[in-house]
């Protein structure tokens, strides 16, 4: 029987649903009071590592999707910033804005158990957040912790340095392409989309090996100029070699090289180093299970003239970070 949770304030909802006993000793006071209490020796006189992000229904996930899936896409994604600066999870909060209409027990069971699954697996915990009325939407805020003077950054790229990615590119647009399309052919692509994977463990092996970080959210192109801009510097791609699924080419043979240039939702890494760290970087990829590709070079900055292609003919006249809506 589906029950609406119109009558529940938001107390009940926490309560009932977010409440938990934490998994980490560190949590020395948690949801529950005005605010958390945690115990900062777990940073191990290392950095603490913040980053915020916010999903909204229709336009950064369907709003037919399960529940579940909408927490753990939430959750994931928001860790892939901490992977990008080579931070391992601790805590994180949750703001939910719960549509008065089509709330049910169910759905904030389905959605708290996905949030759940995901916290465990990544070893990060729920600290605190807040609950109100509105259109669908989730903000988390994640506080991780990483080595003084190690933190991955987009500002320290230099000249020479070599362009990597992990993984394969494309996917995430070509899931949402299916998606659209209402299309579920592949169930590799909807767990690539719905339950992006955060390189947390890559970010963590190419500390003190690599000269800049950030993670693909909104499409290679899109996230390498923010390198780019960051560090003052251009960069060149040689599109041929961009790590593509042969399933993406299989299914969008005309598309799959603008969808691993521009197509977002990847949840990736690309990052720059000196070509002397390359089989450090390739080694290191190799001990967290990750795919790791060269795809080109940074130079001197051209002005406006951020990033270039060659290898491949590409339109480039699109830009990056496509969602619903």
């Amino acid at each position: 029987m589906v029950v609406s949770v119109l009558s529940m304030d938001e107390f009940e909802i926490i309560k009932n649903y977010f409440k938990r006993e934490s998994f980490r000793s560190d949590v020395l006071l948690g949801i529950g009071d005005d605010g958390a209490v945690l115990d900062l020796k777990a940073l191990d006189n290392e950095n603490l590592v913040m980053s915020t992000d916010t999903l909204v229904e229709n336009v950064h996930f369907p709003s037919s999707i399960n529940a579940g899936l909408i927490a753990k896409r939430a959750l994931c994604t928001n860790l892939s910033d901490t992977a990008a600066m080579g931070a391992v999870p601790l805590w994180f909060t949750l703001s939910l804005t719960l549509p008065e209409e089509n709330t049910t027990t169910a759905w904030l069971t389905d959605f708290s158990q996905g949030l759940f699954e995901e916290a465990e697996k990544f070893g990060c915990t729920l600290v605190g957040g807040d609950t109100v009325r509105g259109h669908l939407s989730i903000t988390i805020t994640i506080c991780g912790k990483a080595p003084d003077k190690e933190v991955l950054k987009r500002t320290t790229a230099e000249p020479n340095d070599m362009i990597f990615v992990s993984g394969t590119l494309g996917d995430g647009r070509a899931a949402l392409s299916l998606i659209q399309q209402k299309k579920c052919v592949s169930e590799r692509l909807l767990y690539r989309f719905y339950c992006p994977q955060p390189m947390i463990d890559l970010g963590v092996e190419l500390r003190n090996l690599v000269s800049s970080c950030i993670d693909i959210s909104d499409g290679l192109v899109s996230d390498l100029t923010h390198i780019c801009n960051a560090s003052k510097v251009s960069a060149v791609l040689d599109v041929s070699k961009l790590p593509v699924h042969e399933e993406v080419k299989q299914l969008f043979p005309d598309d799959f090289a603008e969808f691993g240039l521009y197509g977002g939702d990847d949840y990736q890494l690309c990052f720059t180093a000196p070509e002397s760290e390359k089989a450090k970087i390739i080694n290191a990829g190799m001990r967290s299970n990750s795919r790791i590709t060269p795809i080109g070079r940074i130079v001197k900055s051209m002005g406006s003239n951020k990033v270039m292609l060659e290898g491949m003919d590409v339109n480039e006249n699109i830009s990056g970070y496509r969602h619903f809506g």
